[in-house]
């Protein structure tokens, strides 16, 4: 009996915090995070602040509660991925039966992530109301897994792939916000998202090794000169 008690006031007890959680998000909508106050998201539940107090110190406890378990769980999936090792360059005439096209399985694990997390992760990648520290912790990540990405594809770690790396990552969060933030018919599936993506990745991994291997890649990588009008 005191178990069935125990088992049910820890049901309960998860179901709170879950509506604490859920409530506090959807305030997110309205204002920025840290100056929604305890009184507030009280009111909005309908519970006590003693209630809320046997979970979370204050708002920023909750916050960072909420990020951590975001963190842990795409950290986790990540870690889940196969090991690949590095390719080198590839010859020029080796590239396209070498080369893989396919999307990298991490395209796949962001998406996921974001879809199972969908309002936690919309609310926080917010321009205005989210968590700017959250966002900073997601792109340490993300590029991580970008030059994983890389490395497979056997592209070479210089100045270039940091700014290629830093782009990358904030279409991995415009097309997240886009996704999430828009009905199913008016923007694209995940598979049309990840496609787009992968293709840029393709293409830079083309021209990083034609750009390496081709003796008159600059002649055919032509750009208009500084004073040039583009037409």
């Amino acid at each position: 009996m005191n178990e069935t008690n125990g088992i049910l006031r820890l049901a309960k007890s998860e179901q709170t915090k879950a509506k604490i959680i859920d409530v506090f998000l959807g305030l997110t909508n309205e204002k920025k995070w840290d100056k929604i106050s305890v009184k507030e998201l009280c009111a909005a539940i309908g519970i006590t602040r003693g209630t809320f107090y046997q979970y979370y110190n204050d708002i920023y406890d909750l916050m960072e509660q909420i990020e951590d378990t975001l963190i842990t769980d795409l950290n986790h999936r990540y870690q889940l991925l196969p090991l690949k090792s590095p390719n080198g360059l590839f010859p020029p005439e080796l590239f396209d039966s070498k080369y893989d096209y396919s999307p990298p399985h991490e395209l796949f694990v962001w998406f996921d992530f974001c879809q199972n997390h969908q309002k936690a992760v919309s609310s926080l990648l917010d321009s205005k109301n989210g968590d700017a520290y959250f966002v900073k912790k997601l792109k340490v990540i993300l590029a991580q897994q970008i030059n994983h990405i890389m490395d497979y594809d056997g592209m070479p770690r210089d100045g270039l792939r940091e700014h290629f790396t830093k782009i990358f990552i904030e279409l991995h969060f415009l097309a997240a916000r886009t996704w999430l933030d828009s009905k199913e018919e008016d923007f694209l599936s995940i598979r049309e998202i990840i496609n787009l993506l992968n293709t840029m990745r393709v293409g830079a991994g083309f021209l990083s090794n034609k750009q390496m291997t081709s003796p008159d890649f600059d002649k055919k990588m032509k750009f208009p000169a500084d004073n040039e009008v583009l037409r």
